[in-house]
């Protein structure tokens, strides 16, 4: 028998501090329907890629809807998310029962100005639109705020186990195989979530620090040490949206009974719990100031580039660093990747290539974003519509799009700049713009976990800066209305 199995996807992370309101165009820019589907994520690492590969590979027909991704900025908004979810039910809808099961990925993390948990009102949506009986299953991102309500709709949730996210391909892989067992009639899965009681902010959720890479290990151990099929993820939560469910939460799946599945999300919650206070503070944090005088200590004697992480920058766009830096450019070589500011990056291409142009340049996107910095800059390049397949580990094969781009030398800083607001998580904003990262002694970031498949390991010395900006690594410092004390 040749499974029919259809695909969907409805993303975005949402950082309910910042005063924007995501659009319908920034959902239509990152969404893909019917085979552009197929054609956009076959072979990468992506959910939709881990979703194909395993579709193909067991020889099952796979009927893609739609992926719509509205990346990662504030609140998404409810009549663009109602469109998206209107035309996956419609869709589900005409198929009139010509599936056999459905694959979904959600983020966990949306949330628009009138729905705290859209993403599970998208389930319950679908679920209401193929009645009980359809086996459907969820992939989920690391840093999904859920609860039991959140997960309702679905037969059984899979979450990314690490940040970086290298295993967004394997998450969607362990969805689907889960699927295929499940319509073969090998397994019945039951699922269960627990919760520890505790928000991380996202700096903290990085895998590769103790003791959350135990944690996590002893998840996929969990997941594989055993004869039985079981699945458990653990999920740090996205603490930047103020919601009911905000923090830390393990699911599992198992071939048993919810009870079964219940014993383990809770083994692993409790022991999340009792590691409160050393899950709070596993890193250094720095002010500003002190994070430069040290990078430039540690500079003076590598060979490699140091890091300062600007990690409080929800917007990639915020200007606290790159004023700090911009005096210091006599004294160390300085790169400032993906700097989004559309009106620059026009401008830069209007003025042309070799042209020098003076630019407010960052800071526009909210009051906290440190306020534009005035420059003369030299446009190195120009890139029309930038658009690359990323090399990176945690962006493989996937299309990255920057929109229009320009490549700036101000006072000796190599400053990237993008019309459409994007991480630099690998060494592809260098790379893609013919530079070279081992050039620079200091490389400014605003990524909070993904930039370390690259950079750890490689640069000197990785060191974290709080900015008074939506993010901050000290969380008592938002102002939550909904989320749990």
């Amino acid at each position: 028998m040749t499974y029919r199995i259809a695909l969907a996807g409805l993303h975005m992370e949402c950082a309910t501090f910042l005063p924007q309101l995501t659009l319908r165009d920034v959902f239509e820019a990152g969404t893909v329907r019917g085979a552009d589907v197929i054609r956009k994520f076959r072979g990468s690492n992506t959910v939709m890629g881990g979703f194909l590969g395993v579709i193909d590979d067991a020889g099952a027909e796979a009927i893609p809807l739609l992926h719509s991704d509205g990346g990662a900025a504030g609140l998404a908004d409810q009549a663009a998310v109602m469109s998206y979810r209107q035309e996956i039910v419609e869709h589900l809808t005409e198929l009139d029962g010509g599936i056999d099961g459905l694959l979904l990925h959600l983020h966990g993390a949306m949330v628009t100005q009138d729905d705290l948990d859209p993403d599970a009102t998208t389930l319950e949506a679908i679920r209401s639109a193929v009645g009980p009986d359809l086996p459907i299953m969820i992939a989920l991102d690391y840093h999904a705020n859920l609860d039991l309500a959140s997960i309702a709709g679905a037969t059984a949730a899979f979450g990314y186990r690490y940040s970086p996210h290298i295993d967004m391909g394997a998450t969607g892989a362990r969805a689907a195989r889960c699927l295929l067992k499940t319509l073969a009639g090998d397994i019945r899965p039951a699922m269960a979530i627990a919760r520890p009681g505790l928000i991380l902010p996202s700096i903290f959720s990085a895998t590769s620090l103790e003791p959350l890479k135990d944690l996590v290990d002893e998840a996929a151990r969990l997941s594989e040490d055993s004869d039985a099929y079981r699945d458990v993820s653990l999920f740090a939560g996205f603490a930047y949206a103020d919601v009911p469910n905000c923090g830390a939460s393990v699911v599992a799946v198992v071939d048993g009974t919810p009870a079964q599945a219940a014993a383990l999300s809770t083994r692993l919650s409790d022991k999340i719990a009792r590691a409160r206070a050393a899950l709070s503070t596993p890193a250094p944090v720095y002010d500003l100031e002190q994070g430069i005088r040290r990078a430039l200590a540690v500079s003076q004697s590598s060979d490699r580039p140091v890091v300062i992480l600007e990690h409080a920058d929800r917007a990639n766009d915020s200007t606290h660093g790159l004023r700090a830096l911009l005096p210091l450019a006599d004294r160390a070589r300085i790169a400032v990747p993906f700097l989004w500011d559309p009106a620059a990056v026009a401008m830069a291409m209007a003025a042309g290539e070799g042209a020098e142009v003076s630019l407010d340049l960052g800071g526009h996107s909210a009051p906290r974003a440190g306020g534009p910095v005035p420059v003369l800059a030299k446009v190195d390049a120009v890139r029309p519509d930038f658009t690359y397949r990323g090399t990176g580990e945690m962006r493989a094969g996937a299309e990255v799009r920057l929109g229009d781009t320009a490549l700036l030398d101000v006072g000796g800083l190599k400053i990237s700049v993008t019309s459409r607001s994007e991480s630099a998580i690998d060494f592809d904003p260098f790379f893609q713009l013919d530079l070279d990262p081992v050039d620079y002694d200091i490389v400014l970031l605003r990524s909070k976990t993904h930039f370390r498949a690259a950079w750890e390991g490689f640069a000197a010395e990785i060191i974290i800066v709080d900015t008074p900006d939506y993010g901050p690594a000290d969380i008592s410092t938002l102002a939550y209305q909904h989320a749990r004390p």
